[in-house]
């Protein structure tokens, strides 16, 4: 009786193993050509949207900064598996940019020059193609490097009904606008200790004097000079990613596109000259950065201290194991969550509880553009026997090994 029962539970588990594959996340690209009196010489965008997200509820846009380098990459964003996962958790849209000129990058990144249309227009196509109507009046959250912190502090003041957060790494000049919307907005403005744009050492003095002149008006905004960093990200998603997440949770709007307003007159408050933290209480500083709870606010004091974000938990484990045997080889494959404080580093693939081998995961470049843009979640078979998987993040902690799957040719 117990080698009968033996028996079944194998054929079951080879049974679960060769189970079809789940509906994978969908990319959609479009562009935005330029009209008769537009600035810019061409518009690209690719959307990315999770396989459980039914409807939307805002995009997530990550617009590069200026130089070929950075275009080449534009479009790559959408595929960040750690951006991608912040996503997912929120139910947004993730959008990767390509914008150019043939000449000087501000006549892209000027938003009333035609880019800034150019992307409601992409967003009208983006609805009409994938079937969700509802990407063309959602909030968005707004991601910018270098040029591309000009082109979202433009569209930060053309279009603040519809920002819910904003992250400006190394770019544009809000001290030299007014709008009272944009002060109930929360905004990290950031840069590098040693920023330089053409050799000059500009980008940082303007960082800080852009949040001065809104902080001081009570809005929720932060600053984050990376002790560690030039005109690079360098670690920087370690501390922009989780802003992000915990400013969505405070914006996304119960019913309908209206975003929520914060109340600054709880939470913590930071010290950009010596990293010191302390709840607002009684003594709200308008000269502090503002957090809305204590474990943003150690994440900043950490951030501008030491230029990155350590994380301490492992990344969930791999999930949904199956064979794919429609190729020539056998596949293992899987579906996982990406670890959203540090990023996948890599996959272990273990047969009979041995490690048998690895599938490379996912870093950024200087201007935090996902290399590779794509990563596997697949390994040939090599042998009978029971695999699993494990996630390892960046900072090297692997997750517990996924539920096993029996393999026999």
């Amino acid at each position: 009786m117990r080698s009968i029962r033996r028996r079944t539970l194998s054929s079951l588990v080879l049974s679960l193993c060769l189970l079809p594959a789940v509906a994978r996340a969908a990319y959609f690209e479009t562009s935005a050509p330029p009209r008769e009196n537009d600035h810019y010489a061409a518009a690209r965008y690719r959307l990315w949207i999770s396989p459980e997200t039914t409807t939307v509820r805002g995009i997530i846009i990550r617009q590069h900064g200026c130089g070929e380098g950075a275009r080449r990459y534009g479009l790559d964003h959408a595929n960040d598996l750690q951006w991608q996962e912040l996503a997912r958790r929120h139910q947004f849209a993730l959008l990767g940019t390509e914008l150019w000129n043939t000449e000087m990058c501000a006549q892209w990144y000027r938003v009333e020059d035609g880019s800034g249309d150019a992307l409601l227009r992409a967003l009208d196509q983006l609805a009409a193609e994938t079937g969700h109507a509802e990407l063309a009046s959602v909030p968005w959250a707004l991601f910018g490097h270098s040029g591309g912190g000009y082109w979202c502090t433009g569209m930060l003041f053309r279009h603040p009904e519809r920002v819910l957060a904003a992250v400006i790494r190394s770019g544009g000049t809000a001290f030299l606008q007014w709008h009272p919307a944009v002060k109930k907005i929360p905004v990290l403005m950031a840069a590098g200790i040693d920023d330089r744009v053409d050799g000059q050492e500009y980008t940082t003095a303007l960082t800080i004097k852009s949040f001065r002149a809104y902080r001081r008006f009570d809005a929720p905004w932060v600053v984050a000079i990376d002790p560690k960093a030039d005109h690079g990200n360098a670690n920087g998603r370690r501390f922009y990613i989780p802003f992000l997440d915990a400013m969505l949770s405070l914006r996304l709007p119960t019913a309908g596109n209206v975003p929520r307003i914060i109340d600054t007159s709880k939470g913590w408050q930071g010290n950009p000259d010596t990293g010191e933290i302390a709840p607002v209480g009684e003594r709200a500083r308008r000269s502090w950065a503002w957090f809305p709870d204590e474990s943003l606010a150690q994440k900043w004091q950490e951030f501008v201290r030491t230029g990155t974000v350590i994380d301490h938990t492992p990344p969930p484990p791999p999930h949904g194991l199956r064979v794919d045997t429609s190729g020539s080889q056998p596949q293992l494959t899987w579906d996982s969550r990406i670890d959203l404080e540090s990023g996948l580093k890599a996959f272990r693939i273990y047969r009979n509880g041995t490690l048998v081998g690895e599938v490379k995961g996912q870093r950024s470049n200087h201007g935090d553009a996902p290399e590779p843009a794509n990563v596997a979640f697949s390994w040939p078979m090599s042998g009978t026997g029971r695999y699993s998987v494990s996630a390892v993040n960046h900072d090297g902690l692997e997750s517990p090994q996924s539920d096993s799957c029996h393999f026999a040719p």
